[in-house]
């Protein structure tokens, strides 16, 4: 069956994914500035709406104040004085009785009529805002025919009232009180003088910033997008340089290191560890070179020693003890190879032990102690064994720990003079087995070196007892597999070998 077609959210992601770091680092530098400026630039036209609105009702309260006035002092001589405010659009005057009658509570009776008089408590000065909302005018909005300009009809309240129509404005009011009344129509009381406030210089004022933000807004995610562009690419070169510097390693041990930048930051970091692993792999190699070298030196000599046996063994076949050579050099060779092998699978092997496999010390040390004299049929010395009661165990791998401990104890056989001890003992966290012999010590500057492959301090003497300097070796690599150590520690008298597993 062909393979089901991704859907698109997930082909976008792919398309996304595949970009170069810096024209995603671009895109999204640039969208999260289009959306900040364009979130700032709605604040800024609603803040200027918001102020100019401010100013626009401050302006009609004292406009509310003035017509206050105006109306308290011309009521009682002149009613069309008084008529003249009233039109004035858009000004609702509310009395003792309700709206005066004029072109808006004709208009909007609705509108007129939830305008609230002032409160009995309201003080001199005392001002207020009425949200109002205007809706179609009455069918009793009409033409006023006396009302004229230069001898033409002047517009009918239906005309005055169409820029209300459908809006909801703030009504600006303040209170008068007449004491004396002037006629009939306006009599004694608290009158109340509402003015709208009007909305279209805020709005003009506020929509004269859209051609300047519109093209603001992209100008600004441009740029932004530009900039982090650029600040990528700049970023990025030490990133390129270490690339560059990396493509030019074609083996290891080839000594070369990528450039560290001064700042202190994760590209440093970066650089610092590429040059670590580089100093890691560049000591393997050197490690991997030497060992190679080594080995085909060792190999050298009892290969060419059994060949030259086997030449003999054919040239002379009335010599038994040819063959009888050849196996020892045969035995010896074979010992050498399978020291090899281990030290090769222990370059591969895990750095831990199997979980939950535990192997006793205890049992493990008095096999190895029983078997030592059938591998070292001459001189053996004696052996003896200081334990705990209770077995001793350690998580690991049976075969490997038996191949330390042997090591451990063929070396201290061979260098021994009468006596070889070994001590068990279980600490907090750690198991201690100190490997002990009354031999010649072990020089305090060599003590590290002898743990190296292919290491003899006495080079006759260890060829001829069958030692190829590998044994030391392969015990502290088992060791540090099992993430333990093993060292060579100073005694009053001989040499001993310190080894510490963890529990």
């Amino acid at each position: 069956m062909p393979d089901p077609v991704p859907p698109i959210p997930a082909r976008r992601f792919l398309r996304w994914a595949r970009l170069p770091t810096r024209a995603r680092t671009a895109l999204a530098a640039g969208a999260a500035a289009l959306i900040l400026a364009g979130v700032g630039a709605w604040w800024l036209h609603h803040d200027v709406y918001t102020t100019q609105m401010t100013a626009a009702r401050g302006r009609a309260l004292a406009q509310s104040r003035a017509v206050a006035a105006e109306f308290a002092r011309v009521q009682a001589r002149d009613r069309d004085a008084t008529s003249d405010l009233i039109d004035v659009w858009p000004v609702v005057i509310i009395g003792p009785s309700g709206p005066f009658a004029s072109w808006l509570p004709e208009a909007f009776p609705d509108t007129a009529g939830t305008l609230p008089p002032a409160p009995a408590s309201a003080r001199p000065g005392w001002g207020t805002f009425v949200p109002v909302r205007f809706g179609t005018p009455a069918a009793s909005c009409r033409r006023d025919p006396s009302l004229t300009t230069s001898g033409d009809p002047a517009p009918d309240c239906r005309a005055k009232a169409a820029p209300l129509t459908g809006q909801t404005l703030d009504m600006a009011g303040t209170s008068v009180e007449i004491h004396t009344p002037g006629s009939s129509t306006v009599p004694a009381g608290r009158y109340t003088v509402y003015v709208a406030v009007t909305r279209t210089a805020a709005a003009e004022a506020a929509d004269a910033l859209i051609p300047a933000l519109a093209g603001a807004v992209p100008l600004a995610a441009v740029i932004v997008a530009l900039s982090a562009w650029a600040a990528t690419a700049r970023a990025l070169r030490p990133v390129e340089a270490i690339r560059t510097r990396l493509a030019t390693v074609d083996q290891p041990g080839a000594g070369t290191r990528v450039p560290v930048p001064a700042a202190e930051d994760e590209i440093t970091r970066l650089a610092r560890t590429t040059n670590h692993t580089l100093d890691v792999l560049d000591a393997h190699a050197r490690r991997q070179r030497q060992f190679i070298a080594d080995a085909a030196h060792e190999l050298r000599s009892p290969v060419t020693g059994l060949r030259a046996t086997l030449e003999v063994a054919l040239t002379h076949p009335q010599r038994p003890g040819a063959l009888t050579n050849a196996l020892q050099a045969t035995t010896g060779l074979q010992h050498l190879v399978d020291d090899l092998l281990t030290l090769a699978r222990l370059d591969n092997a895990p750095t831990s032990p199997a979980a939950g496999t535990r192997v006793d010390l205890t049992d493990l040390t008095q096999e190895l102690l029983v078997e030592l004299p059938h591998t070292h049929p001459g001189a053996t010395p004696r052996l003896t064994l200081h334990a705990p009661d209770d077995p001793v165990t350690v998580p690991g791998d049976r075969d490997q720990l038996r191949r330390l401990l042997r090591n451990l104890l063929d070396n201290a056989a061979r260098h021994a003079d009468t006596q070889v001890t070994v001590t068990l003992d279980a600490r907090p966290g750690w198991v201690e087995c100190t490997v002990h012999n009354d031999g010649d010590p072990v020089p305090a500057a060599d003590r590290e070196r002898i743990f190296e492959r292919f290491t003899r301090l006495d080079e006759a003497r260890a060829r001829d007892t069958g030692g190829s300097g590998l044994g030391l070796a392969i015990a502290r690599d088992i060791a540090h597999h099992h993430r333990g150590t093993l060292a060579a520690t100073a005694t009053g008298h001989g040499a001993a070998f310190l080894l510490r597993l963890p529990r």
